[in-house]
């Protein structure tokens, strides 16, 4: 009898495919759009066509350069660890795909009992000098699998496996409840309608740049 065939996880193949508009990844990032370019042009980032979509992986990437650079990290030191990380463990997309951390001056990784200071070239130093890992990141075999978009309090999420890695709650895209809400409808229906706490709604609402406490022109009267 043969085997059955294994399971395939489709949602993989699609991490290196342009999704996300130069614009919308700079939102989610909190950083300008021509800083993207800018960032992907010197190497900071890996190779991107100008105005191309990014991937999930290399909005990650963007998504860790610029935490590390609001922690105080130099791009010189940004761009040595990635060259490193990358020939090292012979991977594209190091930022996204290695667990990395910061104390504002050097990028490591674990590497047993050490750290392994990827802007040093390799460099080890001990675990207790360097602290913290960004907890808005969560990792699953070998990747960085959910990101809490707007902070760790957040409930807005970007996974790849859920709304083709759009930013939702509770499984919702953040743009549907925006245009639910832009277009008049009161918030306990969108609530009810699409099964969303109202308080993750109106996290969602202030992601996507609303305030959900202004009065709407259009909004529905019962």
């Amino acid at each position: 009898m043969n085997a059955a065939p294994a399971h395939k996880e489709f949602w993989k193949d699609r991490l290196g495919a342009p999704n996300y508009a130069v614009g919308e990844a700079a939102r989610y990032a909190n950083v300008a759009p021509a800083t993207v370019g800018r960032w992907h042009k010197n190497t900071t980032l890996g190779g991107r066509e100008s105005g191309a979509k990014l991937s999930y992986l290399q909005l990650i990437e963007l998504a860790m350069v610029a935490a590390w650079k609001k922690e105080g990290m130099k791009l010189s030191d940004i761009r040595v660890a990635r060259a490193y990380y990358a020939a090292k463990f012979d991977t594209p997309h190091p930022f996204a795909t290695l667990r990395l951390k910061t104390d504002g001056v050097d990028l490591a990784m674990d590497a047993g009992a050490d750290l392994l200071i990827g802007n040093k070239r390799g460099q080890l130093a001990w675990k207790s000098v360097i602290g913290q890992r960004f907890k808005e990141f969560e990792y699953e075999d070998g990747l960085v699998s959910r990101w809490k978009a707007a902070g760790v309090k957040s409930p807005v999420v970007i996974d790849p496996r859920v709304r083709f890695g759009a930013p939702h709650v509770q499984g919702v895209p953040t743009w549907l409840l925006r245009e639910r809400w832009e277009a008049g409808e009161p918030l306990e229906e969108i609530s009810e309608d699409l099964s969303v706490t109202e308080e993750n709604l109106k996290a969602a609402l202030m992601f996507e740049g609303i305030d959900p406490r202004e009065a709407r022109k259009n909004e529905w009267v019962h």
